[in-house]
Order: C-alpha cells, then sequence, then structure tokens
C-alpha cells in the first residue's frame, strides 16, 4: 500500500506494530528489516513517491521535489552554511552522490572506547557494513561510466603526487548520466527508493506519504503513535489530520528534524543533550575552467577521491552538477553569467570535505521550523581555507585558464599568485563560502544516559518504545560520506528493536 495525498479523509486513523517515520537511509533500511522479520511496518513521508523516470536535470523542478524549502536551508552561526535535506520517498539516498565509504576504522575504535561497546567497534561493525554493501550493490564502476572530468581530478592527484582512491558507489549498471544529486533517471544508482522500499513493501509494509508528523502520542510515559498533517501538494498547506497508532516508533528524519521532532515534547533530560553534538562536514567548492572540453555531464558525479590529507580531516573530490546549479553559485549573473556559463563543457567542478573538530545545536524555532546553529572554529576555518587553495593549486598546476573560488573578496583567479595572497591563518571568517549535505549527531547514541540521548539499542533513555535510526545517532561525527554508516547502524538498532518488540506489544 503507497497512499498520497489525495487518498487521505479529512481525519485520518492507522495502527501497525512499528511506525517509522521517514524513508531515507536511515528509516527505509529499518523498516525493511522489521518488515522481513514478519513486523507490520507503516512508514510515513513528509514528501512525495517520484519514480525514477520522472527524474531530470531542471533544477527549479527537481529541487523543488526533492528537497526541504528548495535547498534554501541554511545553518546559522558566525559563517552561514547552506546545506540540502531530502523530501521525497528514500530521502537523501535520492539526491546525494551515492558514496558508499565505511566509517573510518580510527571513528570506530573511538567510539568503542566512548560507548564500551565492541558493537560499535571495528569488528562489530564489519558483518553490518558487508550486509548493507551487498544490498545495495557497493562496488566500484564500470569504465564506461567514467567521464574525462572524473579523470582531470584523478590526473590533478597524479601530478601533484597525492595519494587518491577511487570510490565505492551503490550502483548496479550505471552509464554516466551525471544525474545523481537530482535523481537517477536510470535507476542505477541503489538508493532506498530502489532498493530497500521495495524491498519492505515486497515483505508487506505500507508507506503513506506528503504527511509531516508534528508530535508523537505518549501514553503513561511510553511512545504509543505519531500525530500530523497530511500537506496539500497544490497550497503546501496542512489541511488534513493524520494519527497513527503503535506499539513502537522509530524516528528517522535525519540529524535536524529529528531532534526537532523531539524537542517538542522536552525529551533527553537526563543528559540535557538533546539537538546538541551537531556536526556536517564543512564544504568549500572550487570551479575550475579549461581551454579544451572536459564535458561534465557525462559520466559520474564523482569518481575517485583524494586522500592525501585525510590525517588531516581533509577529503578532495570533483562533483560536477547541472548547468543550472552551476549558474546559481556563479559570483557573475546577466551578460557576465551568461559568458562564463557559455563554457560549461569545460568546467571541472570540484570540492573539498572537513571534518569538524566542534559540534552545533539544533533548536526548535518559530512557525514549526528546525533552526540548526553551528558556529565554525579558527582550526577549521583554516583547514577549509587550506582545502580551497589546495584544489586551485591543482587545477592551475593542470591548465586550467582561471578558477571560481570559495573566497568571496578574490571571486575569480587567474593564477596562484592570486591564490597565495589568501593567508589560513588571518583570512576572515564570513569571507569564505560553505556548503554542506553531511548532517550528523544531535541525538548522539551512548551507554550513559547523562552523557548521551539513546542507548545503544537505539531507544531514547527517557521515552521507551521511542527509537532513533539516522545520522543524528552518530557519536561524532565520521569524516567521510556518512550513507553506508547510516545504512549499517540502522540495521543495527533494527534488530534491537526487533528482539524488544514483544515486550514493547504487551506494554502498549
Amino acid at each position: 500500500m503507497l497512499h498520497n495525498y489525495s487518498d487521505y479523509e479529512e481525519k485520518n486513523k492507522y495502527e501497525t506494530d512499528v511506525l517509522v517515520i521517514g524513508t531515507g537511509a536511515g528509516g527505509a533500511v529499518a523498516g525493511a528489516e522489521l518488515a522481513a522479520a514478519g513486523n507490520d511496518v507503516l512508514f510515513v513521508e513528509e514528501g512525495a513517491y517520484h519514480a525514477p523516470s520522472t527524474f531530470n536535470p531542471y533544477l527549479t523542478e527537481s529541487i523543488a521535489r526533492l528537497t526541504r524549502e528548495g535547498s534554501t536551508t541554511i545553518i546559522h552561526g558566525k559563517v552561514p552554511i547552506p546545506y540540502v535535506e531530502g523530501r521525497c520517498v528514500g530521502g537523501g539516498t535520492v539526491i546525494n552522490g551515492g558514496m558508499t565509504w565505511r566509517t573510518p576504522e580510527r571513528i570506530l575504535a573511538r567510539w568503542e572506547k566512548s560507548t564500551g561497546s565492541k558493537e560499535l567497534g571495528p569488528a562489530g561493525m564489519e558483518p553490518l557494513f558487508e550486509r548493507v554493501e551487498a544490498r545495495v550493490h557497493a562496488k566500484k564502476h564500470m569504465p564506461q561510466s567514467v567521464g574525462d572530468h572524473n579523470r582531470v581530478m584523478v590526473g590533478g592527484a597524479q601530478k601533484q603526487g597525492w595519494k587518491y582512491m577511487t570510490n565505492e558507489r551503490n550502483q548496479h549498471l550505471c552509464v554516466g548520466t551525471n544525474n545523481c544529486v537530482m535523481g537517477c533517471p536510470t535507476g542505477a544508482k541503489q538508493s532506498t527508493l530502489v532498493s530497500y522500499m521495495p524491498d519492505a513493501m515486497k515483505a508487506g509494509a505500507r508507506c503513506i506519504t506528503q504527511v509531516r508528523i508534528t508530535s508523537l502520542i505518549i501514553k503513561k510515559g511510553r511512545c504509543v503513535g505519531a500525530k500530523g498533517q497530511a500537506i496539500n501538494p497544490k497550497t503546501m498547506r496542512p489541511d488534513k489530520q493524520v494519527e497513527i497508532r503503535a506499539n513502537a516508533v522509530v524516528v528517522a528524519c535525519g540529524a535536524v528534524q529529528t531532534p526537532h521532532l523531539l524537542l517538542r515534547h522536552k525529551l533527553g533530560r537526563p543528559s540535557k543533550l538533546l539537538g546538541k553534538n551537531f556536526t556536517c562536514h564543512p564544504n568549500v567548492k572550487c570551479l575550475a575552467f579549461y581551454p579544451f572540453d572536459v564535458r561534465g555531464w557525462q559520466g559520474v558525479n564523482q569518481y575517485a577521491q583524494i586522500r592525501e590529507f585525510h590525517d588531516e580531516g581533509i577529503i578532495l573530490a570533483e562533483n560536477m552538477i547541472a548547468p543550472a546549479a552551476i549558474s546559481a553559485h556563479l559570483p557573475h549573473h546577466g551578460a557576465r553569467g551568461w559568458e562564463l556559463m557559455k563554457r560549461y563543457n569545460q568546467m571541472v567542478l570540484s570540492g573539498g570535505l572537513v571534518e569538524d573538530s566542534t559540534t552545533g545545536q539544533i533548536k526548535r524555532g518559530p512557525f514549526d521550523m528546525a533552526v540548526p546553529h553551528y558556529d565554525i572554529t579558527p582550526y577549521d576555518h583554516e583547514r577549509c581555507v587550506k582545502t580551497g587553495k589546495l584544489l586551485a593549486q591543482m587545477h592551475f598546476d593542470l591548465g586550467a585558464d582561471f578558477v571560481v573560488t570559495p573566497f568571496i573578496n578574490l571571486p575569480i583567479a587567474h593564477s596562484m599568485d592570486e591564490i597565495n595572497t589568501i593567508d589560513p591563518s588571518t583570512y576572515p571568517m564570513r569571507m569564505l563560502e560553505l556548503m554542506t549535505v553531511h548532517l550528523m549527531g544531535s541525538v548522539s547514541m551512548g551507554s550513559d544516559p547523562k552523557k548521551s540521548v539513546i542507548d545503544l539499542d537505539g531507544q531514547m533513555w527517557d521515552l521507551p518504545g521511542c527509537f532513533v535510526a539516522d545520522a543524528s545517532v552518530f557519536p561524532s561525527a565520521i569524516g567521510v560520506n556518512p550513507q553506508i554508516t547510516i545504512f549499517a547502524m540502522a540495521t543495527r538498532i533494527a534488530w534491537r528493536l526487533a528482539e524488544q518488540l514483544p515486550t514493547l506489544r504487551q506494554a502498549a
């Protein structure tokens, strides 16, 4: 059963064994595992269902359909950081680049030490990684899906003598359309839309879409369901009521929306950490213009990552996107912007990820809005500036004519001499352009209720029956693309919930 707005009455009531809020990397995986174990599962998704055949490279259509608030969301702080959240069946897995890097062993070792649980260490997580990688076909690409813009980054790493690694991605027979971040039109990218959600539905799960959950139902100190509102797709306003009763609830709305929902009920009291410990992997971008065609629209979104500086928490990679998305971030518009866009075939977009050394916080704002706040530290700021300079250096050494930089007072540079005027130790924070798509932490897992929000099973310390299964459970930033870690953690939490369901049924 898959319902959308047109299927609802003015008031709607559902009953289920397990309610899963969200269908992204966490919710879809947890729900599929629970359904496969024979449990009655009902998914609730705020966005709509869109078939892969409807995905296209047209920015204004795609972001309105597939992302929250048309990707206009901002993390507030000393340096405003735009971020993107998926809002559709499949969530962020529909609009990501599809990288499937495992959590680094040094991070897992830290988690094992901080929680005292070997299950979160390298050995404990290994079988979970193997399971989810097999399900989403995590593997290297076929040669025919690699484009010239992918080869530019590899060539740059080789020329600099930098270590690089080719990606494994959740894909099956990828043909390199490079529409990954606006939905894979062939279905080759194994987002949860085409993998875990079909698995769950085949196992008997149900899914209601275009419904925003606004509160949990709490009875005698236990979570026994949720209430929400159906969103009218024409007006984008809620005008129908939805109530779901369940024996257990899995909240998997992501590291911004999950704490936002839980904070409504003033949860997380033992540690007072709900919404805190938020991390986001600040990103910088560098757009290079070459004197020859590279046709960035051919080939995968990202083929390799430069890991030369990973010990410093820095990863470099290419990530070419559609023309409209490029044009929106150019430093010029009008005639000058058009002159730049006419060279789209000669562009290579690259970026750098910086592993956080600090944390932020998610707060509840007016009009039922989540408000992320994050102040970048001087140390992280210096690494972000260094990342921008490294990218520019690589492109100039490869023969780029000029680069669009992340430095606001130097929007276009024609040589490294210009770039070298930027001093990482003195460059003003607000003159650096950042963005992110990796949102983590905020409902951290742990073994001590005074130092974490959920226990090692994923259950809220102060709300039995309420589990969390998304990137918000990470005890810390991980320094790599988080998708496969979310899959693995959601699998583990689903298994723990399945073990507890008989007891939860009796208590509900």
